[in-house]
């Protein structure tokens, strides 16, 4: 909201979380050009959110600062700046590395955002048929977990998670728990 950039845009989604998280009001834009508009529309999200009016287009920098609400002259030298790292001609406090992908061209495209928890990183430890154990090792008799109730595989950090791993866990500690609780049913049968 100050028109300044605040982190390293290529981090995951959950790295980024954190960084929205402490801005003013938890809020962030994201800013891009046509090349990243078209990539966006391949999405039904992105076609959803452009046909509710979220995607907002600017001709130009003044115009970008006017749609966004961003200050005009801080905005301008934060593009400036990345047209600098673009070049090689500074370095990215960030330590977003530019020259990689080519710069903003207008139009520009801007969609404000938030940050959300979609996931934990921890959760109940379980053994390998996704029973829950207690804190001395031993495992509970009749209490099973997985997917986001369960301990993932991500580790205990932001950074740790890699897209899919929710799926992963629900599935296959899902069908460990149902084939341990299935014999724990038929023993006690």
């Amino acid at each position: 909201l100050n028109g300044e950039r605040f982190s390293n845009e290529h981090q995951g989604y959950s790295e980024q979380s954190v960084s929205v998280w402490a801005q003013p009001e938890h809020l962030a834009w994201n800013l891009y050009d046509e090349r990243l508009h078209q990539l966006g529309r391949e999405f039904d999200d992105y076609r959803n959110a452009e046909s509710m009016g979220a995607i907002l287009q600017a001709a130009d920098e003044a115009e970008l600062a006017r749609v966004t609400g961003l200050p005009e002259a801080t905005l301008r030298q934060t593009l400036e700046d990345t047209r600098r790292f673009q070049a090689q001609a500074a370095t990215d406090p960030f330590g977003r590395n530019f020259s990689e992908k080519p710069g903003l061209q207008p139009p520009y495209y801007a969609v404000k955002v938030t940050c959300a928890l979609f996931h934990t990183q921890g959760g109940l430890r379980v053994d390998e048929e996704a029973r829950v154990m207690r804190a001395d090792g031993s495992g509970l008799p009749n209490l099973f977990a997985g997917g986001g109730a369960a301990q993932g595989v991500s580790g205990p950090a932001v950074w740790g998670y890699l897209s899919g791993n929710g799926l992963l866990t629900a599935v296959t500690l899902g069908r460990l728990a149902g084939t341990a609780a299935a014999q724990v049913a038929h023993a006690a049968a």
